[in-house]
């Protein structure tokens, strides 16, 4: 109702708003489902039966059905009009996606060399909607096989898995064989991803022509990770934050007991619509005695795509023989300057920095700068840079993808 009063230029406005009764969740329907347990679309449901509707919540449940490789296609409505407000049903369609998946890739990278590499997927194994999957990948430097199985989320927050793998690598005359077998948990909330693994591993390393080492070596390993920009694929603004926290226990003669501490972080500024500034600190300590007795994936190297370019893929580390080992402890940075010349092409200005040592006073900056281009893709910007190492005077091409990882 509106009163006007022209006369003294007034207005008296009164609203009655009947919003009806408040609605609230009711029970998950589900339609679709052939061959999995009929339990594996609740496992993904965090909505709670009697909580208060928000459509913000169906969204999320359709999103993380989306991505569950089981399904194809997924739908999820409520009827408000043939509802109880106290008790709306959630309907559920789906569609059944392929069950198995077979596939090969080829591909090149200046760090490990020409690639090739073949997988295999089961959505379903044993009709349990466990996820198997496995693979094989021979690289010119690197080469690996494994196999994991990922069992449904427990209660739409956590996610158990567990598999067994053997890596070789041949890189800067180091020759590292590793066989382990592990467990691991994962969670996903929002923006953020957790995960804890743990594994049985045995490692055998040799520097050219020096003696072979061999460590069993229990580690567990806790990863926080946050990714709050605005396109993973593709970042202008934002940043990544990621902690990690681990440690082993020796149980062979030549294994040692450590901790270990690494964290890293990526901010993205843009300064216009078409220029972008990106700086990434990170650093890590190995808590030891010393180097020896540790597995090499819990000590560090730095060098090549992703790390400071201008250097060989870990070449920066401790000298050992020919070869070059890993260190207890790392420190690197990095600015890095895009302005995109076209939507999908750009030109880029970098400077890295940084070192791997055995004691914290013994750190010595190896400075990489350079230029590159970018060029957008489905997956992400292609990355090509020509770097400088200072130390070593001379120029280095690097090859890689520059995603929010």
């Amino acid at each position: 109702r509106a009163d006007i009063d022209p006369d003294n230029a007034w207005a008296r406005l009164k609203v009655g708003i009947d919003a009806g009764p408040a609605y609230h969740f009711g029970k998950l329907k589900v339609s679709g489902i052939e061959t999995l347990p009929p339990d594996f679309v609740g496992r993904f449901n965090s909505i709670r039966e009697g909580s208060i509707f928000r459509r913000s919540e169906l969204l999320k449940l359709q999103e993380t059905l989306q991505a569950a490789p089981q399904f194809s296609s997924v739908m999820v409505s409520v009827d408000p009009e043939m509802a109880d407000p106290k008790s709306m049903d959630i309907n559920v369609r789906v569609r059944q996606a392929a069950r198995r998946r077979l596939g090969f890739g080829v591909g090149y990278s200046t760090n490990t060399g020409y690639r090739f590499d073949t997988s295999y997927r089961d959505v379903n194994l044993f009709r349990k909607g466990w996820e198997l999957s496995s693979g094989l990948r021979v690289e010119q430097r690197r080469q690996a096989i494994f196999s994991d199985i990922f069992l449904p989320p427990h209660d739409a927050r956590y996610r158990d898995s567990f598999g067994i793998g053997l890596e070789r690598s041949h890189i800067e005359n180091l020759l590292i064989e590793t066989e382990a077998i592990g467990v691991a948990r994962s969670r996903k909330h929002d923006d953020i991803e957790t995960g804890t693994v743990i594994r049985l591993q045995h490692e055998e390393t040799r520097p050219d022509h020096l003696d072979r080492s061999r460590y069993d070596t229990t580690t567990i390993n806790w990863t926080w990770v946050q990714r709050k920009v605005d396109d993973v694929l593709n970042p202008r603004k934002g940043r990544v934050t990621e902690f990690q926290l681990g440690g082993g226990v020796g149980i062979s003669v030549e294994a040692n007991n450590f901790g270990r501490l690494y964290t890293r972080h990526q901010h993205y500024f843009s300064l216009s619509p078409k220029d972008v500034l990106m700086l990434r600190a990170e650093g890590g300590a190995t808590i030891a005695p010393s180097r020896e007795g540790i597995p090499q994936d819990f000590l560090f190297r730095a060098g090549g795509t992703n790390s400071i370019r201008g250097f060989a893929y870990r070449s920066i580390g401790m000298d050992e023989g020919s070869a070059t080992v890993g260190g207890r402890y790392l420190l690197a940075g990095s600015a890095e300057w895009v302005h995109w010349v076209k939507p999908d092409k750009g030109l880029a200005l970098f400077m890295d920095s940084g070192d791997v040592a055995d004691s914290a006073n013994t750190f010595e900056n190896n400075f990489g700068y350079g230029l590159g281009g970018r060029l957008q893709t489905p997956a992400g910007p292609i990355a090509v840079d020509l770097a400088w190492a200072h130390r070593e005077k001379r120029p280095r091409l690097h090859f890689g993808v520059a995603i929010a990882f």
